[in-house]
């Protein structure tokens, strides 16, 4: 409602109620007669009630708004204003006749309200009658022939109308009055595209850019709409005219390599790729979004993964800051085994964005491949305090700890972790398979036969807790039925495996079968490709008790050139026999 219709409304509404005389207006109330009383008390009445309805919507009491409006037109039917109020709140209602029916009553009391004919008019563009919004943006046109919104909406109705023509009438107007604008060639070029006339389109694209021949952004939309109708040559003349007006253009060389990758010359558009990711003004972002989109749209040729680690390179050292960019780098560089410099982009990222979980995973993981210890032991510390709930940093807390030799850290920290896994049968089990070696090495062999038990309850045939199991039952001398078969289990699954052929090889031995073992021990040596001090040491053990034993001294003192073997190693050597 405009402002100026309320004023007289808040004047009045605060008259104060002193009786008859003080109802009426001062002077001459002798000359009322008793129906100009009447009437004046009722349009008093009349605007105090629309006075309250105002109050209520301008409150937020937007249903109580609604009623006060309601027995405002039923008393004045004629309140332009109060219609119009409706309008507006039977449509934030979704109640459209009757927001129609209410605008429609606040026009033809007031045809000339600009406000009324524009609600009245969008009311029937959404409500499916574009005629009838027709006639009114046509009344607006003619009232007000400066506005160009009302005949943009005027030629929105013949678009509704299914008359394209007709819209393309009034833009032409448009356009003899305004100049080529970018709004007005567009809604036509969409008009003829829409209405099949990519003839018509093309022309109206490359008007725009010859109006505007310094805007590579125009340029561009005409280069792509040169492609997708085909025409390669006027494409790249296009690109090129860019890179000469605009040479730091953060896109044109990505536009350039889209198109030499379209045309197959993927040599070419891998240059301009590299050109585009060295330019710092495009965001490491879009240059992130640009290689995920042409890379899933490019086969795989001889020399890809060289490319990628190339533009990863260029993009990491042009956005040294940029976390995304040095994570791409990092995780391309960590799936070529590149490890160490994986781990320094790694720690880059957890210093400038240290919430990203799994790039403190990937670090734990390098840190234990490469035998960092110390430094795993420390991350993974970090790790823990940041992200409490995950469990992976709590298994490299404790492998690290048990490398470290610091046991009962190792078994505190994995114990804690084991708790949070939800749902990952292979990942418990591996939690409990290393809180049984963390156990036997700390000298508590029944807490690590338990854990183990557990790791195999849930993972029956996990190979390297079947071989560790028997392993150390065998040098205990327990059990050695169940860990004869657990062995030959583990060696079924990994026959491969020199550790666990040499298991196995130990516990046929424990049992007195020393020719069974001598079989296996042999399979083991043959693969293992490097000297084992362990596996040495076992071998001359074995050809002892096949009463072979100068080959047995042999073997001890090659245990002892390949490393540190058992404490009883240099005795055999010396003495020439056997010492368990």
């Amino acid at each position: 409602m405009p402002f100026k219709k309320i004023i007289p409304l808040l004047s009045l509404a605060l008259l104060p109620w002193f009786g008859t005389a003080q109802d009426l207006p001062e002077g001459g109330e002798d000359t009322f007669t008793k129906e100009d009383v009447r009437r004046y008390r009722e349009e008093l009445k009349n605007r105090n009630l629309f006075f309250e309805a105002n109050k209520a919507k301008i409150t937020g009491s937007n249903e109580q708004a609604l009623n006060l409006f309601e027995e405002t037109v039923k008393a004045d039917p004629q309140n332009d204003a109060a219609w119009y109020e409706l309008a507006q709140l039977y449509f934030m209602k979704k109640d459209g006749p009757a927001a129609l029916e209410s605008a429609r009553k606040a026009y033809d009391l007031q045809p000339s309200n600009t406000w009324y004919a524009i609600t009245l008019a969008s009311l029937y563009s959404n409500f499916g009658q574009p005629a009838e919004a027709q006639k009114i943006y046509k009344t607006l046109v003619q009232q007000h022939p400066g506005n160009n919104e009302y005949a943009l909406e005027l030629a929105n109705t013949w678009l509704q109308m299914d008359k394209p023509a007709e819209a393309v009438k009034i833009y032409d107007q448009l356009e003899q009055h305004l100049g080529v604008s970018e709004e007005l060639s567009m809604r036509k070029h969409r008009i003829y595209l829409a209405t099949g006339k990519p003839k018509k389109a093309l022309e109206e694209l490359e008007r725009l850019a010859r109006e505007n021949a310094w805007d590579s952004r125009i340029l561009s939309m005409l280069a792509e709409f040169y492609l997708v109708q085909g025409k390669t040559n006027e494409a790249l003349l296009t690109y090129n005219k860019i890179r000469e007006i605009d040479p730091e253009n953060p896109y044109i060389n990505i536009s350039l390599a889209d198109f030499h990758r379209q045309q197959g010359n993927i040599e070419k558009a891998t240059e301009y790729l590299k050109t585009g990711f060295a330019n710092p003004y495009l965001d490491s972002d879009t240059k992130i979004q640009v290689m995920l989109s042409y890379y899933s749209q490019v086969k795989d040729y001889p020399g890809i993964e060289d490319d990628v680690t190339e533009l990863t390179r260029i993009m990491s050292e042009v956005h040294p800051n940029e976390p995304r960019a040095l994570m791409l780098r990092g995780e391309i560089l960590m799936g070529q085994e590149e490890y160490k410099e994986a781990a320094v982009l790694f720690r880059k990222v957890n210093e400038l964005d240290p919430g990203k979980y799994q790039i403190w995973e990937n670090l734990l993981r390098i840190e234990a491949l490469l035998d960092n210890y110390d430094s795993l032991a420390v991350e993974s510390e970090r790790a823990i305090a940041l992200f409490p709930m995950q469990p992976m940093p709590y298994y490299f807390n404790g492998f690290a700890s048990y490398m470290l030799k610091r046991y009962p850290e190792a078994i505190a920290s994995l114990r804690k972790g084991v708790k949070l896994i939800a749902s990952e049968p292979r990942l418990s089990a591996d939690f409990y398979g290393m809180i049984g070696d963390a156990n036997h090495a700390a000298g508590n062999d029944a807490e690590a036969f338990e854990a183990y038990e557990s790791a195999l309850k849930i993972v029956p045939d996990y190979a390297l807790v079947l071989n560790n199991y028997a392993y150390y039952l065998s040098l205990k001398g327990e059990n050695l039925a169940k860990a004869s078969e657990m062995a030959g289990k583990a060696i079924a699954i990994e026959p491969a495996n020199a550790s666990y052929l040499d298991t196995y090889a130990w516990v046929l031995y424990k049992q007195g079968d020393y020719s069974g073992a001598l079989e296996y021990i042999e399979k083991a040596m043959q693969v293992n490709t490097e000297d084992s001090a362990t596996l040495l040491e076992h071998y001359g053990d074995i050809l002892y008790r096949l009463n072979r034993t100068e080959e047995a001294r042999t073997a001890w003192q090659k245990a002892a050139e390949a490393g540190e073997g058992s404490e009883l190693l240099g005795k055999k050597i010396k003495d020439g026999k056997l010492y368990e």
